[in-house]
């Protein structure tokens, strides 16, 4: 695949994991998961071997272990690794996710089915990608908090909405309540004008 797919793959597979347990924030975050979305390939670069030990389940328990003591960091290098070899899965090359013990390389597809990079395949695993990177960010800022978690439509107003009751003294004889409403994204305030 190509590095644009396992970046963004990596930045999808870090937001979901910011979301449930949030550890560091979501620019810095994403960028670490981005950057080792990138490394198995880098390091298999450096050893001579594409898809060696750079692809190998025997990088996560180090990192794992890592991402206990250090979670700002961790996380995000644990789910840029981590998001690059479930990607390979489903390249027609696979991943020898066994190796140096086993060189075989593992599928998460049938044959027919799994990507070949730079195809159209990738290119619509890019775009579910990205659209699935759009939500996740969304959701982490809690801009879908509402959409997620509804008011309920039969309750009373009352219970629909968060009230705020500011009085202010006008002068002598006029006492001003403002209430201050919040249903469904919208703000209403009453005012309302009294003579004692």
């Amino acid at each position: 695949m190509k590095l644009r797919t396992h970046i963004t793959a990596a930045v999808v597979l870090f937001l979901l994991i910011n979301i449930l347990y949030p550890v560091t924030s979501i620019i810095r975050g994403a960028l670490l998961a981005g950057v080792a979305g990138t490394l198995p390939d880098l390091l298999d670069h450096l050893t001579g071997r594409h898809r060696g030990i750079g692809h190998t389940l025997l990088i996560l328990p180090p990192l794992l272990l890592y991402a206990l003591k250090s979670p700002d960091n961790g996380i995000p290098l644990l789910a840029g690794i981590t998001s690059h070899l479930i990607m390979d899965l489903f390249t027609v090359h696979g991943c020898p996710l066994l190796y140096p013990l086993k060189d075989t390389p593992y599928h998460c597809l049938q044959r027919k089915k799994r990507i070949r990079t730079g195809t159209a395949g990738e290119w619509a695993l890019l775009s579910f990608l990205i659209a699935a990177m759009v939500v996740a960010s969304l959701v982490s800022v809690g801009a879908l908090d509402d959409a997620i978690h509804p008011q309920p439509r039969n309750s009373s107003r009352e219970e629909q909405c968060r009230t705020m009751t500011v009085e202010i003294r006008v002068d002598a004889d006029r006492d001003v309540n403002v209430t201050s409403y919040h249903t469904n994204g919208s703000e209403s305030i009453l005012v309302d004008f009294r003579d004692d």
